[in-house]
């Protein structure tokens, strides 16, 4: 063998090397690339999953939480696609399924409330009803759902981001007259009724709740009709006493160790 043959050889036997350490790369980042492609889509698909939850207790009729859950299942066939050896995937698939049917069924109980506990929870839940309006676009410009649909959704999104700020108000006062803080329950209810006028929004029973909220703060009714605002756990006439209870305690609690602490500071001497 001359030494040229030699050098070939070796030469061939390098490129091959280099090739093969080049698409040993090249998968090692093909697979990393899928692994994160798919763990963006699974983050995604869990904020869906959070919002499907939520507007199933803020929706009147269950069309446009599943609406959003035929998003998970698209983002769980994509997946599948993409990697069909992960069964967690499989999983995930059934369980969104499963959901679908669940809330196809409009006469299955379920707990429907628009009251928020704080501001931050209003803000989130009024990003999620602004997210699925986005959806619910993208999907009419896919052909899912008619024109007619689209705007009774429209329709619908707006009157529950109106009322999750209106209700939790209203809630909000009613928990601070149950508790003769009459002054700053007539704030929470002012409040709530500027929502109201501030809207222009074209259902009728905006109309009917600011004529009701106007004797409330004159004082004529304590409350909503319960077809304009059903959550009445709340009602100065319906509150939980141990609700109250457990409120009234926690602040004599807080005014008695007031005064335990002013009582043991060290006396100035005389």
């Amino acid at each position: 063998m001359t030494a040229f043959t030699s050098l070939l050889i070796l030469i061939t036997i390098a490129a091959l090397s280099m090739s093969l350490v080049a698409y040993s790369n090249h998968l090692v980042a093909k697979a990393k690339e899928i692994a994160f492609r798919l763990e963006k889509m699974k983050v995604r698909v869990e904020e869906l999953e959070d919002v499907v939850i939520v507007l199933d207790g803020l929706c009147e009729k269950r069309v446009i939480p599943k609406l959003i859950n035929d998003e998970i299942i698209s983002n769980y066939e994509a997946m599948i696609e993409i990697n069909s050896k992960a069964t967690y995937l499989k999983a995930g698939l059934n369980n969104a399924e499963a959901r679908a049917a669940e809330l196809s069924n409009e006469s299955s109980p379920r707990h429907i409330s628009r009251i928020c506990k704080s501001d931050a929870q209003i803000a989130r839940y009024q990003a999620y009803l602004k997210e699925s309006l986005g959806i619910l676009r993208r999907q009419h410009m896919n052909s899912q759902f008619s024109n007619q649909d689209l705007q009774s959704f429209i329709n619908e999104i707006s009157w529950l981001e109106l009322q999750v700020k209106v209700i939790s108000n209203i809630v909000q006062g009613h928990k601070a007259y149950a508790k003769d803080g009459v002054l700053k329950a007539h704030g929470f209810y002012k409040k709530a009724q500027n929502e109201l006028l501030k809207s222009s929004h074209p259902d009728p029973r905006r109309t009917e709740m600011i004529e009701q909220m106007a004797d409330v703060l004159f004082g004529r009714r304590k409350s909503l009709d319960v077809h304009l605002m059903p959550e009445t756990d709340f009602n100065p006439d319906e509150v939980p006493i141990n609700e109250v209870i457990e409120e009234f305690n926690i602040e004599q609690q807080a005014m008695l160790n007031a005064q335990a602490t002013d009582t043991t500071q060290p006396q100035a001497p005389l």
